[in-house]
C-alpha cells in the first residue's frame, strides 16, 4: 500500500440535492440503488470485491450495487465535494474516518449494526473510529509501517540482520554504524562516513534513509518506540498533547542523533519525501533500511519480478554484463526503547467503510448488511494479498507460518493509531512544520533548526490549541 491519502464527477449536480445521498432513489423496476465508492487495491483484493458485490446482489434480489473506483490521487477531494454538495454515496472506503464528516454529521451511527461482532474486533481499532461511544466507521484492515533490510548491503558489510526481525535501540545503532561506509576506489571499506570535506570518489553506505513531511509519518517509528504519542487518551476519556512528554522529546533527540550525531542516515532525511526515500533505498543498494508501509513488500517483489524480465531480454541479446540481481530482502521492526520491550509500530491508518446518512431506513439497514458482507469471511482472508491485517481477532494472523513476516506482523493489532479527534486533521499541519527544524539543517550553522526540546515546544503549544478548540466545539 503505498501513502494511505486521497471532483465529485461532473454531472453530480444535475440531479442532487442538498442533504439527501445521489443514491436515495429506485431504479425503473423498483430495486434499490447503493451507490458504493471505494479505492484501488491489489488484483486479488479487487477481484474478491467484485465477487462479493455479485454475491450480495444474488442473496438480496431487490438490491442492486453500482460501484465507482475512486482514484488515489484526488478520490478524497471527490468524497469531500460530494458530501459539500449533498450528492454522496451509500457506502464510501475511507482511511480512518474523517472528522469533518462527524462535524458534519453525515455518518450514520454504526453501533447498532457492529453489536453482534463488536467484541471480535482488535480493541485498538475499533477505538479507532469511535468517538463519544459512537462508532463512525466499520473496520476493514489495519496497515502499518515495517523496515525493510536489503540483505545484499547487510552480506556486504558484514553485518548480521535482527534475528526474527526484532531488536533493540542498542543493538540497532550499532547495526546501523556497521552498514556506515565508505569504500575507496581500490576497494576498500572504511568504517564511517566519508570524512566531510573530502575529495575522494567513493560509494558511500547507510545504514538507514526515512523521510518527515507531511502526512509522512515513516520516521515516527522511532519516536513510538521511545514511548512518545503525538495524543494521549485519558482514562475520562479526553484527549490531551503527548509531544512534551519527555518520552516524546527523548524519540526526536534520538532521531535527530542519528543524522547529527551518529551519522548513520542518508543525509537530509528531514527533508526527504516518502517517495525520495523510497527511490534512494532501492535504486541507490547502499542502504541498509528503510522504514515503509508495508506496501513496500509487495513493491519490492515487483520490483525484484521486472528485473528478471529485464533480464531475460538483455541475456537474448547477449548483454549479459548488464543483467543485474533482484534485491534481497528481510522484514524488521523499528527498534525497541530497550531489550526489556515489545516493539510497536507505527499505523498507516485503517481501511473502513462508512454509511453516509439515509433517509429510509430499510436503505440504511441494506448499506450496514452490506459493509458486512464485505469485510467478513473472505473479506479478511483476501486481506493477506494486501499485506495488511484484518481487523476482526477471529481472523487470526493470516501471516502465521511465513518465516519473513510472521513475527513481525503479530505486532500489527497494537499499531500506533491516534485516537479519534475533532479537528485532528490539523494536527498534522502543524506538527511536521515543527518537529522537522529538529532535522533540517540551518544553513548559517550546519547544525539543526531548533533542538528537539524546542521543537516539541513549538507544535505542542499549536496542538494544545487545536484540542482546546475540539473541547469547545464538541466537548471533552
Amino acid at each position: 500500500m503505498a501513502k494511505w491519502w486521497f471532483v465529485v464527477l461532473c454531472a453530480l449536480g444535475a440531479g442532487l440535492f442538498a442533504g439527501c445521498s445521489s443514491a436515495e432513489q429506485k431504479t425503473h423496476d423498483g430495486d434499490v440503488t447503493i451507490e458504493f465508492w471505494d479505492f484501488p487495491h491489489l488484483p486479488e483484493t479487487n477481484a474478491y470485491l467484485a465477487e462479493a458485490m455479485k454475491s450480495f446482489e444474488h442473496e438480496n434480489p431487490a438490491v442492486k450495487i453500482r460501484y465507482t473506483r475512486l482514484p488515489w490521487q484526488d478520490g478524497q477531494q471527490k468524497v469531500i465535494l460530494s458530501v459539500n454538495s449533498g450528492g454522496w454515496p451509500d457506502v464510501c472506503g475511507q482511511v480512518g474516518v474523517s472528522t469533518s464528516f462527524i462535524a458534519q454529521d453525515v455518518l450514520e451511527p454504526m453501533n447498532e449494526y457492529l453489536a453482534p461482532i463488536r467484541d471480535d474486533f482488535h480493541p485498538s481499532i475499533i477505538d479507532a473510529v469511535t468517538y463519544e461511544g459512537t462508532i463512525y466507521a466499520v473496520p476493514w484492515y489495519k496497515a502499518c509501517y515495517v523496515m525493510l533490510l536489503n540483505l545484499d548491503v547487510f552480506d556486504h558489510l558484514g553485518v548480521k540482520p535482527p534475528e526474527n526481525g526484532r531488536w533493540s535501540w542498542d543493538e540497532f545503532l550499532v547495526a546501523m554504524k556497521a552498514l556506515t561506509k565508505y569504500e575507496t576506489p581500490d576497494g576498500v571499506l572504511h568504517d564511517g562516513p566519508l570524512p566531510p570535506g573530502s575529495l575522494i570518489n567513493a560509494k558511500l553506505y547507510h545504514g538507514l534513509v526515512t523521510n518527515l513531511g507531511p502526512m509522512e509519518y515513516e520516521a515516527y517509528s522511532i519516536i513510538f518506540n521511545a514511548g512518545g504519542r503525538i495524543l494521549r487518551k485519558m482514562a475520562d476519556g479526553s484527549i490531551v498533547s503527548g509531544i512534551t512528554d519527555p518520552e516524546f522529546i527523548r524519540g526526536v533527540t534520538r532521531l535527530a542523533d542519528l543524522e547529527y550525531v551518529h551519522r548513520v542516515t542518508v543525509p537530509g532525511m528531514g527533508a526527504m519525501t516518502q517517495e525520495q526515500s523510497w527511490n534512494v533505498w532501492r535504486d541507490t543498494r547502499r542502504v541498509g533500511a528503510t522504514i515503509q508501509g508495508a506496501w513496500c513488500i509487495a513493491a519490492v517483489k515487483r520490483y525484484n519480478e521486472e528485473v528478471e524480465r529485464t533480464n531475460v531480454r538483455k541475456r537474448a541479446e547477449g548483454r549479459e554484463s548488464e543483467v543485474a540481481q533482484p534485491i534481497r530482502v528481510a522484514i524488521a521492526a523499528p527498534p525497541s526503547n530497550d531489550a526489556n520491550t515489545t516493539p510497536v509500530l507505527g499505523s498507516t491508518g485503517l481501511g473502513t467503510y462508512v454509511v453516509f446518512r439515509q433517509k429510509d431506513k430499510a436503505k440504511r439497514d441494506l448499506c450496514a448488511k452490506f459493509v458486512r458482507h464485505l469485510i467478513e469471511g473472505e473479506g479478511q482472508k483476501v486481506l493477506r494479498f494486501e499485506n495488511v491485517y484484518p481487523s476482526l481477532k477471529s481472523a487470526g494472523n493470516p501471516y502465521a507460518g511465513d518465516p519473513m513476516l510472521e513475527s513481525v506482523f503479530a505486532l500489527f493489532p497494537e499499531g500506533v493509531l491516534a485516537p479519534l479527534l475533532p479537528g485532528g486533521e490539523r494536527v498534522d499541519r502543524v506538527l511536521q512544520q515543527e518537529i522537522q527544524k529538529a532535522l533540517l539543517r540551518d544553513p548559517s550553522t550546519g547544525g539543526a533548526q531548533a533542538t528537539p526540546a524546542q521543537a516539541c515546544e513549538a507544535a505542542d503549544s499549536k496542538v494544545e490549541a487545536i484540542i482546546e478548540r475540539a473541547k469547545r466545539r464538541f466537548g471533552n
